[in-house]
Protein backbone atom coordinates (compact mmCIF):
# COMPACT_ATOMS: atom_id res chain seq x y z
CA UNK A 1 0.00 0.00 0.00
CA UNK A 2 1.65 3.49 -0.87
CA UNK A 3 1.93 5.65 2.10
CA UNK A 4 -0.12 8.78 1.77
CA UNK A 5 1.00 11.88 -0.03
CA UNK A 6 2.72 14.64 2.09
CA UNK A 7 0.18 17.38 1.46
CA UNK A 8 -2.56 14.88 2.53
CA UNK A 9 -0.47 14.00 5.81
CA UNK A 10 -0.42 17.75 6.04
CA UNK A 11 -4.15 18.59 5.58
CA UNK A 12 -5.21 15.48 7.80
CA UNK A 13 -3.29 17.14 10.86
CA UNK A 14 -4.31 20.43 10.07
CA UNK A 15 -8.23 19.17 9.98
CA UNK A 16 -7.74 17.34 13.02
CA UNK A 17 -6.56 20.20 14.87
CA UNK A 18 -9.07 23.03 13.11
CA UNK A 19 -11.75 20.90 13.87
CA UNK A 20 -10.79 20.22 17.98
CA UNK A 21 -10.31 24.10 18.53
CA UNK A 22 -13.36 24.83 16.74
CA UNK A 23 -15.68 22.71 18.31
CA UNK A 24 -13.79 22.96 21.84
CA UNK A 25 -15.09 26.57 22.37
CA UNK A 26 -18.52 26.45 21.59
CA UNK A 27 -18.59 23.26 23.85
CA UNK A 28 -16.56 25.25 26.81
CA UNK A 29 -19.80 27.72 27.03
CA UNK A 30 -22.48 26.10 29.00
CA UNK A 31 -19.49 24.95 30.84
CA UNK A 32 -18.14 28.57 32.42
CA UNK A 33 -22.07 29.54 32.54
CA UNK A 34 -22.40 26.98 35.33
CA UNK A 35 -19.03 27.25 36.52
CA UNK A 36 -19.91 29.94 39.40
CA UNK A 37 -22.69 28.95 41.62
CA UNK A 38 -23.12 32.04 43.90
CA UNK A 39 -23.89 33.82 40.60
CA UNK A 40 -27.43 33.56 38.93
CA UNK A 41 -26.92 31.73 35.40
CA UNK A 42 -29.65 33.98 33.48
CA UNK A 43 -27.01 37.15 34.87
CA UNK A 44 -24.19 35.25 33.39
CA UNK A 45 -26.19 34.59 29.88
CA UNK A 46 -27.23 38.35 29.63
CA UNK A 47 -23.82 39.34 30.19
CA UNK A 48 -22.31 36.63 27.70
CA UNK A 49 -24.62 37.64 25.27
CA UNK A 50 -24.16 41.63 25.66
CA UNK A 51 -20.35 41.92 26.00
CA UNK A 52 -18.91 39.27 23.49
CA UNK A 53 -20.93 41.24 20.52
CA UNK A 54 -18.95 44.18 21.64
CA UNK A 55 -15.73 42.89 21.63
CA UNK A 56 -16.06 40.77 18.56
CA UNK A 57 -17.01 44.85 17.07
CA UNK A 58 -13.87 46.52 18.72
CA UNK A 59 -11.43 43.75 18.30
CA UNK A 60 -12.37 41.78 14.72
CA UNK A 61 -10.71 44.35 12.31
CA UNK A 62 -7.24 44.75 14.48
CA UNK A 63 -7.24 40.88 14.77
CA UNK A 64 -7.72 40.58 11.28
CA UNK A 65 -4.97 42.97 10.44
CA UNK A 66 -2.96 41.31 12.98
CA UNK A 67 -3.32 37.93 11.24
CA UNK A 68 -2.83 39.31 7.83
CA UNK A 69 0.27 40.73 9.85
CA UNK A 70 2.08 37.40 10.90
CA UNK A 71 1.88 33.22 9.76
CA UNK A 72 -1.36 32.41 10.05
CA UNK A 73 0.06 29.17 11.49
CA UNK A 74 1.74 30.86 14.67
CA UNK A 75 -1.83 32.78 15.07
CA UNK A 76 -3.59 29.32 15.29
CA UNK A 77 -0.80 27.64 17.90
CA UNK A 78 -1.45 30.81 19.95
CA UNK A 79 -4.99 31.11 20.10
CA UNK A 80 -5.26 27.64 20.68
CA UNK A 81 -3.31 28.04 24.39
CA UNK A 82 -4.50 30.81 25.20
CA UNK A 83 -7.63 29.21 24.92
CA UNK A 84 -6.29 26.65 26.87
CA UNK A 85 -5.23 28.71 29.71
CA UNK A 86 -8.05 30.96 29.99
CA UNK A 87 -10.72 27.79 30.16
CA UNK A 88 -8.79 26.12 32.87
CA UNK A 89 -7.91 28.95 34.72
CA UNK A 90 -11.38 29.22 36.39
CA UNK A 91 -11.73 25.57 37.18
CA UNK A 92 -7.68 26.04 38.65
CA UNK A 93 -9.32 28.96 40.68
CA UNK A 94 -12.14 27.69 41.74
CA UNK A 95 -9.99 24.56 43.58
CA UNK A 96 -7.47 27.14 45.11
CA UNK A 97 -10.60 28.34 46.85
CA UNK A 98 -10.10 31.94 45.07
CA UNK A 99 -13.37 33.46 44.03
CA UNK A 100 -14.15 32.52 40.34
CA UNK A 101 -16.51 35.08 39.20
CA UNK A 102 -14.08 38.35 38.32
CA UNK A 103 -12.02 35.82 36.18
CA UNK A 104 -14.93 34.05 35.06
CA UNK A 105 -16.76 37.70 33.57
CA UNK A 106 -13.44 37.98 31.99
CA UNK A 107 -13.03 34.57 30.63
CA UNK A 108 -16.37 34.34 28.90
CA UNK A 109 -16.10 36.79 26.52
CA UNK A 110 -12.28 36.47 26.19
CA UNK A 111 -13.34 32.41 24.80
CA UNK A 112 -15.58 34.07 22.11
CA UNK A 113 -13.43 36.21 21.01
CA UNK A 114 -10.28 33.77 20.62
CA UNK A 115 -12.94 31.46 19.16
CA UNK A 116 -13.14 34.09 16.48
CA UNK A 117 -9.85 34.82 16.06
CA UNK A 118 -9.52 30.65 15.38
CA UNK A 119 -11.88 30.53 12.84
CA UNK A 120 -10.33 33.81 11.24
CA UNK A 121 -6.94 31.73 11.27
CA UNK A 122 -8.31 28.58 10.10
CA UNK A 123 -10.08 30.60 7.02
CA UNK A 124 -6.90 32.09 5.96
CA UNK A 125 -4.58 29.72 6.37
CA UNK A 126 -6.31 26.88 4.14
CA UNK A 127 -4.66 28.15 1.46
CA UNK A 128 -1.62 27.55 1.77
CA UNK A 129 -2.69 23.98 2.96
CA UNK A 130 -4.34 23.06 -0.15
CA UNK A 131 -5.20 23.53 -3.78
CA UNK A 132 -7.48 25.96 -4.97
CA UNK A 133 -9.53 23.46 -6.52
CA UNK A 134 -9.73 21.63 -2.92
CA UNK A 135 -10.91 24.56 -1.08
CA UNK A 136 -14.74 23.29 -1.23
CA UNK A 137 -14.03 20.01 -0.56
CA UNK A 138 -11.67 20.94 2.63
CA UNK A 139 -14.03 23.46 4.01
CA UNK A 140 -17.42 20.72 3.30
CA UNK A 141 -15.05 18.37 5.44
CA UNK A 142 -13.75 20.58 8.29
CA UNK A 143 -16.86 23.08 8.66
CA UNK A 144 -19.67 20.80 8.25
CA UNK A 145 -18.60 16.77 8.52
CA UNK A 146 -16.03 16.76 11.54
CA UNK A 147 -18.02 19.33 14.05
CA UNK A 148 -20.75 17.34 13.59
CA UNK A 149 -19.07 14.00 14.82
CA UNK A 150 -19.91 15.95 18.17
CA UNK A 151 -22.44 18.63 17.54
CA UNK A 152 -24.67 15.93 16.36
CA UNK A 153 -24.57 13.26 19.36
CA UNK A 154 -25.65 16.34 21.61
CA UNK A 155 -28.50 17.67 19.60
CA UNK A 156 -29.76 14.43 19.71
CA UNK A 157 -29.48 13.43 23.27
CA UNK A 158 -30.01 16.71 24.74
CA UNK A 159 -26.95 16.66 26.60
CA UNK A 160 -25.19 19.42 28.28
CA UNK A 161 -21.95 18.54 29.63
CA UNK A 162 -20.71 20.54 32.41
CA UNK A 163 -18.35 20.98 35.53
CA UNK A 164 -14.54 21.82 36.09
CA UNK A 165 -13.34 18.41 34.84
CA UNK A 166 -15.12 18.94 31.87
CA UNK A 167 -13.31 22.55 31.42
CA UNK A 168 -10.08 20.87 32.23
CA UNK A 169 -10.88 18.24 29.18
CA UNK A 170 -11.45 21.69 27.06
CA UNK A 171 -8.56 23.32 27.90
CA UNK A 172 -6.28 19.65 27.49
CA UNK A 173 -8.14 18.93 23.62
CA UNK A 174 -7.26 23.23 22.84
CA UNK A 175 -3.42 22.18 23.61
CA UNK A 176 -3.72 19.21 21.59
CA UNK A 177 -4.92 21.59 18.73
CA UNK A 178 -2.25 23.43 19.76
CA UNK A 179 0.57 21.36 19.08
CA UNK A 180 -1.39 19.39 15.94
CA UNK A 181 -1.43 23.10 14.53
CA UNK A 182 2.70 23.47 14.84
CA UNK A 183 3.55 19.98 13.26
CA UNK A 184 1.24 21.61 9.84
CA UNK A 185 4.12 22.30 7.17
CA UNK A 186 2.34 24.70 5.02
CA UNK A 187 4.22 27.23 2.84
CA UNK A 188 3.00 30.46 3.55
CA UNK A 189 3.71 33.84 1.58
CA UNK A 190 5.32 36.41 3.34
CA UNK A 191 3.30 39.04 5.16
CA UNK A 192 3.07 42.24 3.73
CA UNK A 193 5.15 45.30 4.70
CA UNK A 194 3.11 47.08 7.56
CA UNK A 195 1.67 50.17 6.67
CA UNK A 196 -0.22 51.39 9.91
CA UNK A 197 -3.15 49.74 11.84
CA UNK A 198 -6.22 52.27 10.10
CA UNK A 199 -4.22 52.30 6.44
CA UNK A 200 -4.69 48.19 6.47
CA UNK A 201 -7.77 48.27 7.94
CA UNK A 202 -8.84 50.46 5.51
CA UNK A 203 -7.72 48.29 2.76
CA UNK A 204 -9.62 45.31 3.71
CA UNK A 205 -13.02 47.41 4.30
CA UNK A 206 -12.08 48.41 0.47
CA UNK A 207 -11.38 45.48 -0.97
CA UNK A 208 -13.96 43.91 0.67
CA UNK A 209 -16.45 47.08 -0.47
CA UNK A 210 -15.27 46.96 -3.99
CA UNK A 211 -14.49 43.58 -5.08
CA UNK A 212 -17.59 42.54 -7.05
CA UNK A 213 -18.07 38.64 -5.52
CA UNK A 214 -17.19 39.85 -1.50
CA UNK A 215 -19.74 42.58 -1.78
CA UNK A 216 -22.44 40.24 -2.90
CA UNK A 217 -21.05 37.85 -0.07
CA UNK A 218 -21.35 40.75 2.40
CA UNK A 219 -24.49 41.94 1.37
CA UNK A 220 -26.20 38.11 1.31
CA UNK A 221 -24.99 37.27 4.89
CA UNK A 222 -26.20 40.51 6.29
CA UNK A 223 -29.82 40.17 4.67
CA UNK A 224 -30.05 36.51 5.72
CA UNK A 225 -28.55 37.45 9.49
CA UNK A 226 -32.05 39.66 8.93
CA UNK A 227 -34.32 37.30 7.53
CA UNK A 228 -33.76 34.55 9.68
CA UNK A 229 -35.68 35.52 12.59
CA UNK A 230 -38.78 35.10 10.23
CA UNK A 231 -38.03 31.42 8.92
CA UNK A 232 -36.85 30.62 12.78
CA UNK A 233 -40.19 32.01 13.98
CA UNK A 234 -42.48 30.29 11.33
CA UNK A 235 -40.61 26.14 12.33
CA UNK A 236 -41.05 27.11 15.06
CA UNK A 237 -44.78 27.30 15.15
CA UNK A 238 -44.66 24.48 12.58
CA UNK A 239 -42.78 22.20 14.94
CA UNK A 240 -45.66 22.33 17.50
CA UNK A 241 -48.18 21.71 15.00
CA UNK A 242 -46.63 19.24 13.11
CA UNK A 243 -45.83 17.38 16.67
CA UNK A 244 -48.27 17.91 18.80
CA UNK A 245 -50.13 14.29 18.33
CA UNK A 246 -46.88 12.56 17.79
CA UNK A 247 -44.49 13.90 20.67
CA UNK A 248 -46.80 12.16 23.46
CA UNK A 249 -46.43 8.91 21.92
CA UNK A 250 -42.88 9.06 23.59
CA UNK A 251 -42.02 6.92 20.17
CA UNK A 252 -38.23 5.95 19.11
CA UNK A 253 -39.42 7.23 15.56
CA UNK A 254 -41.07 9.94 16.92
CA UNK A 255 -38.11 11.40 18.20
CA UNK A 256 -35.96 10.68 15.32
CA UNK A 257 -38.57 12.49 13.11
CA UNK A 258 -38.68 15.55 14.98
CA UNK A 259 -34.79 16.28 15.33
CA UNK A 260 -34.07 14.98 11.11
CA UNK A 261 -32.89 19.10 10.98
CA UNK A 262 -30.07 18.57 13.25
CA UNK A 263 -28.78 16.08 11.44
CA UNK A 264 -29.84 16.23 7.46
CA UNK A 265 -28.96 19.02 6.12
CA UNK A 266 -25.08 18.45 6.77
CA UNK A 267 -24.99 15.21 5.18
CA UNK A 268 -27.03 16.31 2.73
CA UNK A 269 -25.93 19.39 1.56
CA UNK A 270 -21.84 18.09 2.28
CA UNK A 271 -22.73 15.09 -0.09
CA UNK A 272 -24.51 18.36 -3.03
CA UNK A 273 -21.58 20.62 -2.70
CA UNK A 274 -18.93 18.22 -2.79
CA UNK A 275 -20.78 16.59 -6.34
CA UNK A 276 -21.75 19.77 -7.90
CA UNK A 277 -18.96 22.34 -7.07
CA UNK A 278 -16.73 21.22 -10.55
CA UNK A 279 -19.26 21.43 -12.28
CA UNK A 280 -20.92 24.36 -12.34
CA UNK A 281 -18.57 26.41 -10.06
CA UNK A 282 -18.57 27.24 -6.12
CA UNK A 283 -20.69 30.63 -6.92
CA UNK A 284 -23.04 29.47 -9.26
CA UNK A 285 -23.35 26.94 -6.67
CA UNK A 286 -24.47 29.21 -3.59
CA UNK A 287 -26.86 30.85 -5.82
CA UNK A 288 -28.16 27.49 -7.30
CA UNK A 289 -28.54 26.09 -3.64
CA UNK A 290 -30.71 29.02 -2.20
CA UNK A 291 -32.95 29.59 -4.95
CA UNK A 292 -33.83 25.75 -5.32
CA UNK A 293 -33.66 24.98 -1.58
CA UNK A 294 -35.22 28.35 -0.50
CA UNK A 295 -39.39 27.49 -1.93
CA UNK A 296 -39.46 24.51 0.44
CA UNK A 297 -40.16 26.87 3.29
CA UNK A 298 -43.31 26.95 1.68
CA UNK A 299 -43.95 23.62 3.14
CA UNK A 300 -43.81 24.58 6.47
CA UNK A 301 -47.35 25.96 6.07
CA UNK A 302 -48.71 22.40 5.23
CA UNK A 303 -47.17 21.39 8.89
CA UNK A 304 -50.90 20.60 10.30
CA UNK A 305 -52.47 19.07 7.38
CA UNK A 306 -51.72 15.28 7.13
CA UNK A 307 -48.47 13.86 7.75
CA UNK A 308 -47.41 17.25 8.95
CA UNK A 309 -43.96 15.92 10.42
CA UNK A 310 -42.98 15.32 6.44
CA UNK A 311 -43.76 18.76 5.44
CA UNK A 312 -41.99 20.03 8.35
CA UNK A 313 -38.55 18.31 8.02
CA UNK A 314 -38.53 18.88 4.26
CA UNK A 315 -39.71 22.60 5.25
CA UNK A 316 -36.70 22.91 7.23
CA UNK A 317 -34.16 20.53 6.18
CA UNK A 318 -34.07 21.30 2.19
CA UNK A 319 -33.57 25.25 3.07
CA UNK A 320 -30.49 24.33 5.92
CA UNK A 321 -28.82 22.19 3.22
CA UNK A 322 -29.27 24.82 0.96
CA UNK A 323 -27.85 27.52 3.35
CA UNK A 324 -25.27 25.11 4.57
CA UNK A 325 -23.85 24.54 0.99
CA UNK A 326 -24.27 28.31 0.12
CA UNK A 327 -22.40 28.92 3.19
CA UNK A 328 -19.16 26.45 2.16
CA UNK A 329 -19.15 27.40 -1.57
CA UNK A 330 -19.04 31.44 -0.66
CA UNK A 331 -16.14 30.52 2.26
CA UNK A 332 -14.51 28.90 -1.00
CA UNK A 333 -15.01 31.28 -3.28
CA UNK A 334 -14.20 34.10 -1.09
CA UNK A 335 -10.92 32.19 -0.31
CA UNK A 336 -9.50 31.78 -3.32
CA UNK A 337 -10.74 35.17 -5.40
CA UNK A 338 -9.19 37.19 -2.16
CA UNK A 339 -5.15 37.97 -2.01
CA UNK A 340 -3.44 35.89 0.51
CA UNK A 341 -2.61 39.16 2.23
CA UNK A 342 -5.94 40.06 2.92
CA UNK A 343 -7.48 36.98 3.53
CA UNK A 344 -7.93 37.81 7.24
CA UNK A 345 -8.98 41.55 6.76
CA UNK A 346 -11.64 40.33 4.28
CA UNK A 347 -12.92 37.35 7.00
CA UNK A 348 -12.58 40.23 9.76
CA UNK A 349 -14.99 43.04 7.56
CA UNK A 350 -17.37 40.25 7.24
CA UNK A 351 -17.63 39.16 10.72
CA UNK A 352 -18.22 42.95 11.84
CA UNK A 353 -20.65 43.36 9.03
CA UNK A 354 -22.77 39.79 10.49
CA UNK A 355 -22.69 40.92 14.21
CA UNK A 356 -24.43 44.54 13.30
CA UNK A 357 -26.80 42.10 11.40
CA UNK A 358 -27.65 40.01 13.92
CA UNK A 359 -28.22 42.48 16.55
CA UNK A 360 -30.57 44.30 14.14
CA UNK A 361 -32.08 40.34 13.70
CA UNK A 362 -32.67 40.12 17.31
CA UNK A 363 -34.93 43.43 17.43
CA UNK A 364 -37.05 41.49 14.98
CA UNK A 365 -37.74 38.55 17.55
CA UNK A 366 -41.10 39.88 18.65
CA UNK A 367 -42.86 40.58 15.51
CA UNK A 368 -41.32 37.75 14.10
CA UNK A 369 -43.43 35.35 16.65
CA UNK A 370 -46.43 37.28 16.74
CA UNK A 371 -46.41 36.78 12.64
CA UNK A 372 -45.61 33.14 13.13
CA UNK A 373 -49.08 32.74 15.27
CA UNK A 374 -51.42 34.23 12.41
CA UNK A 375 -50.86 30.48 11.24
CA UNK A 376 -51.81 29.44 7.42
CA UNK A 377 -50.15 29.95 3.88
CA UNK A 378 -48.97 33.71 4.96
CA UNK A 379 -46.29 33.41 7.45
CA UNK A 380 -44.46 30.63 5.33
CA UNK A 381 -44.81 32.76 2.70
CA UNK A 382 -43.29 35.90 3.96
CA UNK A 383 -40.40 33.62 4.78
CA UNK A 384 -40.01 32.08 1.83
CA UNK A 385 -39.85 35.25 0.06
CA UNK A 386 -37.19 36.86 2.32
CA UNK A 387 -35.11 33.82 1.96
CA UNK A 388 -35.10 34.41 -1.90
CA UNK A 389 -34.68 38.41 -1.51
CA UNK A 390 -31.83 37.34 0.44
CA UNK A 391 -29.78 35.80 -2.25
CA UNK A 392 -30.44 38.73 -4.49
CA UNK A 393 -26.86 40.49 -4.15
CA UNK A 394 -25.30 36.65 -5.23
CA UNK A 395 -27.70 36.83 -8.57
CA UNK A 396 -26.73 40.49 -9.56
CA UNK A 397 -23.36 39.99 -8.63
CA UNK A 398 -22.71 36.65 -11.26
CA UNK A 399 -22.16 37.85 -14.28
CA UNK A 400 -19.27 39.72 -13.27
CA UNK A 401 -18.03 37.22 -10.67
CA UNK A 402 -17.74 34.56 -13.87
CA UNK A 403 -15.89 37.15 -15.82
CA UNK A 404 -13.28 37.63 -12.16
CA UNK A 405 -12.64 34.15 -11.94
CA UNK A 406 -12.73 33.08 -15.82
CA UNK A 407 -11.59 35.90 -17.44
CA UNK A 408 -14.30 35.88 -20.03
CA UNK A 409 -13.86 31.93 -20.44
CA UNK A 410 -16.53 29.45 -19.09
CA UNK A 411 -16.61 27.66 -16.06
CA UNK A 412 -15.33 24.61 -17.63
CA UNK A 413 -13.38 25.47 -19.76
CA UNK A 414 -11.43 27.74 -17.36
CA UNK A 415 -11.32 24.77 -14.90
CA UNK A 416 -9.23 23.36 -17.52
CA UNK A 417 -6.99 25.78 -18.48
CA UNK A 418 -6.28 26.34 -14.81
CA UNK A 419 -5.60 22.70 -14.46
CA UNK A 420 -2.81 22.73 -17.13
CA UNK A 421 -1.57 25.80 -16.13
CA UNK A 422 -1.28 24.61 -12.74
CA UNK A 423 -3.15 27.40 -11.18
Amino acid sequence: MAAPSPSRRRFALFALAAAVACVSFPLAEPALWSAEQRVPLKLLIMFDGAVEPVATLMLALPLGVLIDRTRRRSVLVLSALLGAVALTSVPAAGALGAPTWPLLLAVMPASGVLAMVTGLGRDAYLPSVVRRERLLPANVLLLTLLPQIVVVPMKLTGAVWQGPVFLFAIGLALATAAALFRGVSAVEEPPPPRAGLWRETAEGIRFTARHPALRAIALYLVLSAVVAEIAGAVAGEAWETAFRGLSGAGSGSAWWLMSAPAYVPCVLGALVAVLLHRRIGTFRLAWWALIVSGPFTLLLALSGIGPGWAWYVLGTAVPAAGRLIAFVALLSHRQAVTPHRLLGRTGAVLIVLTTVADGVAGLLEGPAERLAEVGGVAPAALATVAALAAAGPLLRARRSVDHDVNGGLGDNRARRVMGRTGD
